[in-house]
């Protein structure tokens, strides 16, 4: 009891103004030479004690809005993370989304806030992404590289500067933390640039391998699409994502034209902005999936067709629909012909995100009936198994059913005995 009091009075001695993450910064001189702690300085078993005190400082703010409670939250798990304590931050995050499922959706960006908390430099910035994981969409990850990379605002983004972040995970047998890392590294990219795409993914374009650049271009238009639907398309922010403030001059959002920014952006790199663009279109058609199944099938060539589909998938399992499997059904039934499988794939995708995860996107699987759907579905598995696993007799281990049909959809995603990415 005394040790809860102790770390409460610790918590309430920080004032809002300085933990506050607002929504709008202007990039100000880099704080480069600033770190947190490599070794923690507390366990993570500590966290029973950490959650009791920030229900006690946050929950009665409840009373004053959601973004309130949030943003408290928010701000007392910056707090434990900024002293090099991530493990415990995250823990603490796994114990109050137990104990209020109606946090669930706000994983994802709690765990941006806690990451941001945390100043590295280019010696520790891959060890201190090492103490997160893929929990909540790697939002721990992707939260340290977006202030890694606005901390050197005002300064150039050297190739040492840009390869130091991933550098612990090149060359390791699991793929999944170099792809977060990756995909991290294009929010970053795109904080630095301050919502300018062009220079983001030619940000990415420095990185060596094409799987490295796809992975950064995803970041980027994760980050633009952050910003556009919190300043054009009214999506509340609860106060957990630090944000840089756009150029200006940047266009972040076209009522007229949902296919925009993909529409404006170079051929090369729209690919992977339509497997985004779903971010933009379904608030901006009030989550009908139907309208949004149409923007879908007027994006062009079947590539980006399907891209967009994508990602309308994956908005379908996201947050607390992950566990209602007849909702993400019933979301992509509506998609046309040529998307529907392609629906499917993402939403298997969003599931199955980390190697943890697994198991609940085989359930899904496994809850469709025979047919293309179904098929798409174990393909995107595939995919994602990709990105956990280097070697083939792991991803073949990972893609087994015990149904032949199933199988092969995966292994296939999985780049096993093929290109991947299309039974």
């Amino acid at each position: 009891m005394q040790t809860a009091r102790i770390f409460l009075c610790f918590l309430l001695s920080f004032p809002v103004a300085a933990l506050a993450q607002h929504e709008g910064h202007s990039s100000g001189a880099p704080e480069t030479g600033a770190s947190a702690p490599v070794v923690p300085t507390r366990l993570k078993s500590d966290s029973l004690v950490v959650g009791d005190s920030l229900a006690r400082v946050c929950k009665p703010r409840t009373k004053v809005s959601v973004d309130a409670y949030t943003r408290c939250l928010g701000e007392g798990l910056s707090s434990v993370s900024a002293r090099g304590n991530i493990a415990l931050a995250l823990s603490t995050l796994d114990l109050i989304v137990s104990r209020d499922r109606s946090l669930a959706s706000f994983g994802h960006p709690l765990a941006h806030a806690l990451g941001y908390a945390v100043r590295s430099t280019q010696a520790t910035v891959s060890p201190l992404i090492a103490q997160c994981d893929e929990r909540y969409q790697a939002g721990c990850a992707h939260g340290i590289l977006q202030r890694y990379f606005d901390g050197h605002s005002g300064s150039a983004i050297t190739d040492a500067v840009l390869r130091a972040p991933c550098a612990d995970f090149r060359g390791a047998p699991a793929l999944f933390r170099l792809f977060d890392c990756l995909h991290g590294t294009g929010h970053g990219l795109m904080m630095y640039h301050r919502y300018e795409p062009q220079p983001a993914l030619e940000g990415c374009d420095r990185l060596t391998a094409a799987w490295e650049k796809q992975s950064c271009y995803g970041g980027v238009f994760m980050e633009y699409n952050a910003m556009a639907r919190v300043r054009s398309l009214g999506d509340p922010t609860h106060g957990l994502h630090k944000h840089a403030e756009p150029r200006a001059g940047v266009t972040l959002f076209r009522a007229d034209d949902l296919h925009f920014p993909c529409s404006a952006t170079s051929a090369k790199y729209r690919f992977a902005c339509y497997d985004l663009q779903a971010d933009l279109i379904l608030p901006a058609v009030k989550h009908d999936y139907a309208r949004a199944a149409r923007v879908c099938d007027d994006a062009g060539e079947l590539a980006l067709v399907r891209s967009c589909y994508a990602g309308l998938g994956r908005n379908a399992a996201g947050g607390a629909a992950a566990t209602d499997f007849p909702g993400i059904h019933m979301r992509c039934d509506k998609s046309s012909a040529a998307g529907i499988g392609y629906c499917y794939q993402g939403a298997a995708r969003q599931l199955a995100y980390g190697p943890a995860e697994l198991p609940r996107g085989i359930s899904f699987c496994g809850s469709l009936p025979g047919g293309e759907s179904r098929g798409r579905c174990w393909n995107g598995l595939g995919m994602q198994i990709s990105t956990f696993f280097g070697a083939t007799a792991a991803r073949k281990q990972a893609c087994r059913s015990g149904r032949a049909a199933d199988e092969r959809a995966c292994t296939t995603g999985a780049g096993i005995g093929g290109a991947g990415g299309s039974p």
